[in-house]
């Protein structure tokens, strides 16, 4: 199996290439404009011609967080599509045997859905508005890999992860998900000698995979989930917005008189747990391990990580 992860600089991707190792094909944005189709198409066809690609994990997405997401919605939708289209339509031209389209759980309905979420309910209703733009796009490219699959009978498969973290990752305190957001501005507090503090009274559950453990869990995925029904690749494990504090707290030698949970702040959903497919004799990541591991990747790489 010949290896092409596009999006190889982010999250997913860092812990893939240390994974697999070398001898397969790492795309980066200098590399090739996946929102431009002619240079997708030109680089896709490249590698498999003449390096032998034939697979393509596809990481690679405009992200952002929640403020970000709702205030481009057009803008996250476009961009994409326009990444997804270029690489599932190439990889199509070029005959991919294995497929990977890493989608998300925001795709999911923002009202008639029980719990825990499961891939049939995907289709059910519209995903939260503060993200639509960017969970349409992602529905979109699930629907392409799904028919694609079903036309050609080559393994191609869509994995829906939840809360993803780890180095690499983008830590900007505003814009980025809730544990690199959370580790940024422990840090900033502790710089400063600041009160730390979290919207909300920290009570509401997530459930968490560490990227190292995504990246395993995927490789696992394409020799063993044999169907066009996305697969859901959970920890089942749920951990409290406090739990996640505290261990960022003590890593930061924040003392606990800096903690303010501000309750006139909206806390978000207090739960929204998802059914795994992931086997269920795997052992994941410590939380608080992967979390200490994740502060200390910071702190060394903290000039240049996106920030």
């Amino acid at each position: 199996m010949k290896v092409l992860v596009t999006g190889s600089n982010g999250l997913l991707g860092t812990a893939l290439k240390e994974l697999l190792g070398e001898g397969h094909i790492y795309h980066t944005r200098k590399d090739a404009d996946l929102t431009d189709e002619k240079s997708t198409k030109d680089y896709i066809t490249h590698h498999v011609k003449n390096s032998g690609v034939d697979t393509i994990i596809h990481c690679a997405a405009m992200v952002g967080g929640v403020q970000a997401n709702s205030n481009n919605n057009e803008t996250f939708f476009i961009e994409n599509y326009k990444i997804n289209n270029n690489v599932i339509s190439s990889a199509f031209e070029n005959g991919i045997k294995n497929f990977v389209n890493l989608s998300s759980t925001c795709i999911f309905p923002d009202s008639n859905i029980t719990y825990p979420l499961t891939a049939d309910q995907i289709d059910i209703a519209p995903p939260h508005p503060s993200n639509h733009g960017y969970s349409y796009a992602k529905r979109l490219s699930g629907y392409q890999t799904k028919i694609i699959r079903q036309l050609t009978g080559n393994n191609w498969i869509t994995i829906v992860p939840t809360n993803v973290y780890g180095p690499n990752d983008n830590f900007h305190p505003d814009h980025s998900h809730m544990i690199p957001g959370i580790i940024h501005r422990a840090h900033n507090c502790k710089q400063n000698n600041e009160d730390f503090v979290i919207w909300g009274d920290g009570s509401p559950l997530r459930q968490f995979i560490h990227s190292k453990d995504l990246a395993k869990v995927i490789l696992w995925a394409i020799d063993n989930w044999n169907s066009d029904v996305p697969f859901m690749a959970v920890n089942d494990n749920e951990h409290s917005v406090m739990d996640i504090v505290k261990i960022v707290a003590k890593k930061f030698d924040i003392q606990d008189d800096k903690l303010i949970f501000d309750e006139t702040k909206p806390r978000g959903q207090f739960r929204k747990p998802a059914k795994s497919d992931i086997p269920k004799d795997y052992q994941f990541i410590n939380l608080e391990e992967g979390i200490n591991k994740t502060i200390e990747w910071f702190i060394i790489n903290y000039k240049t990580l996106r920030k």
